[in-house]
């Protein structure tokens, strides 16, 4: 039982070091395996490689073919600060659905499949954009910089990225995009 309970606790732990910049993605062993005094038992830790990132992370669309609606990711390192003086600057895909190699240069969060899947539509709006979120995290609105806006026949989803760094997913209704007088009081 003790066995069972530390092996829970330790999934839970490593879940929870977990962040969304999908660091933890390609798993390995290590050459040297330790032998440990007391039980007798080999101990191989993994080793992960933090630059590989996984085809189905970056897909946005679950086992069961729902589409990522709200997702957090103000640690993913794949998407860096923006200054916002340069909003407007960042590189976004319009008008068709991102590649995979889109996902990974900053320019989307996910790819749904690409023009493959039906199911998943772009949706009729030039981008990037600012808008603001309320965010459940810090307890207040956000300003973020929208670079992909999908839609399915039973949601729209808008992917952002923090000025800060990090990405976010959330339904279209959760956010009010900027008007051109609320941009010019934001960047200054």
């Amino acid at each position: 039982m003790k066995t069972m309970n530390l092996f829970f606790i330790s999934v839970i732990c490593l879940l929870s070091l977990q962040s969304c910049d999908k660091a933890i993605a390609n798993e390995k062993t290590t050459d040297t395996p330790k032998v440990d005094a007391k039980t007798n038992t080999t101990e191989v830790k993994p080793v992960y490689d933090l630059n590989h990132v996984v085809y189905s992370d970056t897909k946005g669309i679950s086992a069961g073919g729902d589409i990522f609606t709200t997702f957090d990711c103000p640690d993913d390192l794949n998407f860096p600060p923006i200054s916002i003086k340069h909003w407007d600057k960042i590189s976004v895909v319009n008008g068709r659905l991102p590649t995979y190699e889109e996902t990974h240069n900053g320019m989307s969060i996910h790819h749904y499949g690409g023009e493959a899947n039906k199911a998943v539509k772009v949706y009729n709006m030039t981008l990037p954009r600012l808008a603001s979120i309320y965010s459940n995290r810090t307890k207040q609105y956000e300003t973020v910089v929208v670079i992909q806006i999908v839609q399915t026949a039973k949601d729209t989803v808008v992917g952002y990225r923090y000025l800060t760094g990090g990405c976010g997913g959330s339904l279209f209704k959760n956010f009010h995009f900027l008007t051109v007088s609320e941009i010019q009081k934001v960047v200054g």
